[in-house]
């Protein structure tokens, strides 16, 4: 429980706000595109872990992806997710979480940020596989559809790693996060 600062919980706090902020508007473009223009879906799938990887990357310990996005979850319980709202962001925050947990929060390299993305993204289209009726799609486009899911992940998780980065240049998890001996987005 010593991890668990008001500073950490309140970094958590920020992160999780402003995920959930920027998740209210996909949330509704979901809603309306995924069971309609599922390629248009997968583009922006990628968007969810924008959060997470900012609060595992600037406070890098354990939790801060889950509670970030229980956070966001919350937030987003206006949206036609409703209350799954939160199911969904938690499922996403332990998702990222799983990785850095394989290695017991010791390695903090770019590599298992996206090898974390990926491998989420790869098990949520699998899962999804009957929702967006891949059986129904041609094969041409079903690899685009996987191609586009593993695009997203990657440029948002980049996207997150950028941000993180320059979070921790000012100074904001001075305290909160262990001492850096690499920067995060160079390796």
């Amino acid at each position: 429980m010593k991890n668990l600062t008001t500073r950490f919980l309140m970094a958590c706090a920020a992160i999780g706000a402003a995920t959930g902020v920027l998740l209210l508007p996909a949330n509704f473009v979901a809603a309306a595109v995924a069971p309609t223009v599922p390629l248009a879906y997968a583009t922006f799938l990628g968007v969810w872990l924008l959060g997470p990887v900012v609060a595992m990357a600037v406070l890098r310990r354990p939790g801060a992806a889950v509670l970030t996005m229980l956070i966001a979850g919350i937030i987003n319980i206006p949206t036609p997710a409703g209350p799954s709202a939160i199911v969904t962001n938690l499922m996403v925050g332990v998702a990222l979480e799983l990785g850095f947990l394989v290695t017991r929060y010791r390695i903090w390299r770019p590599w298992l940020f996206y090898v974390t993305a990926l491998a989420f993204e790869t098990f949520y289209a699998i899962t999804a596989y009957a929702y967006f009726n891949i059986d129904d799609m041609a094969i041409a486009v079903r690899v685009v559809f996987f191609a586009l899911m593993a695009a997203s992940a990657v440029v948002f998780t980049w996207l997150g790693l950028v941000v993180a980065d320059r979070l921790t240049a000012t100074g904001v998890a001075r305290g909160i996060a262990p001492s850096r001996r690499v920067a995060t987005v160079e390796n």
